[in-house]
């Protein structure tokens, strides 16, 4: 799951599951971030709580006013929705609603046997309760997953263990076929998480620029046969790009390394060796050992530090994140790409990627292959007009970086 930007929201359900929430202009001048709330959590709270309010006291009356109940609680829940706010009154309005909430549950748990409207109200109050309990565990799950250095290697081990020992015991208590069935959904659960490089279960992963900009990335670099090429043609474009380079290469082309950044570009980390096929197994010190020992020749080379991190082949470890972000750096995926590392035919690359390129895209092309050049050619013309097309549309043609 991509991770969308703080929306205010009060209940982790909206939290997680509510998106997005534009500020409004007034909000600029708002001192906390924090302040207001998700428009569509203060849309539901203030359908559902008074409507819940019109029902819990209609059912009160119903034992001494029969079908007359409905009709008073009209008057009579106006009346309480003007009361309980002096009653329940707190300095934050988060605090407002989570309090109101919960009254509201708790009604719904003691109601949640009657049936007709009262028992629908309690259970759309269960189920909201359930929901953001649930939210709730994946906002902590997303917590622990940002935990960086040796804390967060720590947890990651703990986790992976104890659930394979929960494997054993059930293996214990019910029977082999039950530790197999729960062996395979782990390993299920972890290829899901490590091979798929859009996959935001151990950390978080961008995959979009979130501006009206095609983020052009080139990975496995320097290359002395086409770094400098690619360099020519992205400056003919005004195009700047993240290169993602290998230790090894950068250790031995240093001179390209700086040139990449004296024509204003980024360059990223990618790994000391590329062990392409391994790197999703690695252990904690031999993904320290790849990552750092790059960052620290990428920085010996051109006196920059990268602040972006590509696995290879994108295949993250259950140890990449808490050592990226213990160096500093965010991990980068992509959105498009050609498969332009395996595939030698130019046109079936870019009808991979030119047919769907739009605003906020991050493209993944490769150096030092045959077709290198005419695929990035191609994508940059590509580029070159969808951008023409965003600034007719009043957009302006924002730096990537900024």
């Amino acid at each position: 799951m991509n991770p969308s930007s703080d929306n205010r929201s009060v209940s982790a359900l909206f939290r997680v599951f509510g998106g997005a929430d534009a500020r409004g202009v007034a909000d600029v001048r708002e001192i906390s971030p924090r302040a207001g709330m998700h428009a569509a959590e203060f849309r539901a709270f203030s359908i559902l709580i008074p409507l819940t309010i019109f029902v819990a006291i209609a059912d009160r009356l119903s034992s001494s006013c029969g079908a007359a109940s409905w009709l008073l609680a009209v008057p009579l829940g106006f009346l309480a929705l003007n009361i309980l706010p002096f009653v329940f009154a707190v300095a934050s309005q988060s605090v407002q609603w989570l309090l109101w909430s919960g009254m509201c549950l708790a009604w719904a748990i003691f109601h949640r046997h009657t049936g007709g409207v009262v028992g629908t109200f309690s259970y759309i109050w269960l189920a909201g309760a359930v929901m953001n309990l649930a939210a709730a565990c994946i906002l902590d799950w997303q917590a622990i997953m940002r935990l960086a250095g040796k804390s967060g290697i720590i947890v990651r081990l703990g986790i992976f263990i104890s659930l394979h020992l929960a494997a054993i015991v059930l293996g214990y208590k019910f029977g082999w076929p039950f530790t197999l069935a729960a062996g395979a959904g782990i390993a299920a659960l972890f290829c899901r998480a490590v091979l798929d490089p859009s996959c935001q279960w151990l950390g978080p992963v961008h995959r979009t620029t979130d501006k009206e900009k095609i983020l052009i990335t080139l990975d496995d670099g320097p290359n002395p046969k086409t770094t400098p090429v690619l360099l020519d043609l992205l400056d003919s474009h005004s195009t700047k790009a993240i290169f993602f380079m290998i230790g090894e290469k950068v250790r031995a082309h240093p001179e390209l390394a700086r040139e990449v950044i004296r024509r204003g570009h980024e360059i990223g980390n990618h790994t000391m060796t590329h062990p392409q096929a391994g790197f999703w197994a690695l252990g904690p010190w031999r993904t320290r050992r790849e990552i750092a020992e790059c960052q620290q020749v990428i920085e010996a080379a051109t006196g920059t530090r990268p602040r972006w991190f590509r696995a290879p082949v994108g295949h993250r470890n259950l140890f990449t994140h808490p050592i990226v972000s213990e160096l500093g750096m965010f991990v980068m995926a992509w959105n498009r790409r050609g498969f332009d590392a395996v595939e030698r035919d130019p046109k079936k690359v870019l009808a991979r990627i030119s047919p769907f390129l739009s605003s906020g895209d991050i493209v993944l092309l490769h150096e030092a292959t045959p077709i290198a050049a005419e695929v990035l050619g191609a994508v940059l013309k590509k580029v070159s007009l969808l951008h023409d097309g965003f600034n007719n549309r009043g957009h302006s043609r924002s730096n990537y970086l900024d």
